[in-house]
């Protein structure tokens, strides 16, 4: 157990480093961040900044000897730095949580879905493009539509592809010079969800009810928990959560994201830290999970379960970013909602740059009207 006192460390420097930060902090922890950004919204929150690529071994290495626990706040981490990080664990003790090895698996969509097949976990019809013996033989089995995704470094739609027939999916493979990439069948889903969970050393799991949320451009717009799917969808979301966390012995917070369509459930994707349609639980009147990161990283009692209220969470990115409008002021002056600002200076299109939780009644209606 690490006890407060201890010196916390986060890979990544940015809001959700800073919301670790704002629970580890008046827990007494020392948090330091390690990325290539200086004032970062981390340092904002308190953190310590340790600036560097991830790439540079030797300013890693420091970082490593100067914390007792590590952990991170996403996922497209270089493998040079993870390999650093594992070995470094090996040789001092150092507590990593999740294990680099989990967060390979994320980073990595063919061993993403893969992982989900071991772990019993339905997902689209997949099929890799790795070589050029692969995009011959993905022609020929896919069915159309379908998404060719990069393999790595993809989210918030980033790297993604749509091809409606074999012709458009062979005109984009003969422009792919070193083939790394996956193709996924089209699913058309009507309602998406997705699950934040936390497991502890012992093997003990909490978690939030499944939310619902909705996406726009391929950002997540807008999360509402619960998301009141029926009890027999809300039973297979969970388990489905707990069998990718048992299968790949994930210690730490994860978010998982699901398709559903009647009674059929896909798994998209799961991301090894807190997730943006978690950001609901800082004013769930329960335990956030920002503070479950906490105590999985430093293994400190919990709650046996989760009983969290119902909350309506919206993200503001840069062209929603008005503050001092009337939309705004109007909305500070009803006290259920809650502005979470992530001390970012630059302000751009696409960028996250807080989000509004709204914890009153009718938490469907909070935000209507808004764009």
């Amino acid at each position: 157990m690490l006890l407060p006192g201890s010196r916390l460390g986060v890979m990544g420097s940015g809001q959700l480093a800073r919301m670790f930060c704002l629970e580890a902090i008046p827990f007494g922890y020392e948090v330091s961040v390690y990325s290539p950004e200086k004032n970062s919204p981390a340092a904002g929150a308190g953190a310590k900044e340790y600036i560097s690529t991830y790439e540079d071994e030797k300013a890693l290495t420091f970082f490593l000897e100067n914390i007792d626990g590590l952990t991170f706040e996403f996922e497209n981490i270089p493998e040079i730095a993870l390999t650093t990080i594992e070995n470094f664990s090996k040789r001092t003790g150092l507590i990593v949580r999740p294990s680099p090895n989990c967060v390979r698996i994320s980073q990595n969509r063919w061993k993403e879905k893969t992982s989900f097949q071991k772990a019993g976990i339905p997902t689209v019809k997949f099929y890799p493009v790795l070589t050029e013996e692969d995009k011959k033989s993905v022609l020929s089995k896919t069915n159309f539509p379908c998404i060719l995704k990069t393999n790595t470094m993809g989210y918030d739609g980033r790297g993604q592809i749509r091809c409606i027939t074999e012709q458009e999916l062979s005109l984009v493979f003969s422009n792919l010079n070193k083939p790394d990439h996956i193709v996924e069948e089209f699913f058309q889903f009507t309602s998406e969800a997705s699950v934040i969970m936390a497991r502890f050393e012992d093997g003990k799991i909490l978690n939030f009810r499944p939310s619902k949320n909705v996406h726009k451009n391929h950002i997540l717009d807008l999360t509402f928990y619960p998301g009141n799917f029926p009890d027999s969808i809300e039973t297979k979301l969970v388990n489905y959560a707990k069998k990718l966390a048992e299968t790949i012995d994930y210690v730490g917070v994860f978010g998982i994201e699901f398709f559903i369509r009647g009674d059929e459930i896909l798994c998209n994707e799961f991301a090894p830290r807190p997730h943006n349609s978690g950001h609901f639980s800082q004013n769930s009147g329960t335990i956030s999970q920002f503070s479950l990161q906490l105590r999985t990283l430093c293994n400190l009692p919990s709650p046996k379960t989760i009983l969290a209220n119902p909350v309506s969470m919206k993200n503001i990115l840069g062209e929603d970013y008005k503050p001092g409008s009337t939309l705004w002021n109007k909305t500070l002056e009803n006290p259920y909602y809650h502005l979470h600002l992530y001390g970012k200076t630059e302000i751009r299109n696409g960028r996250k740059m807080g989000h509004w939780n709204y914890s009153g009644p009718n938490i469907e209606s909070a935000f209507l009207n808004w764009d």
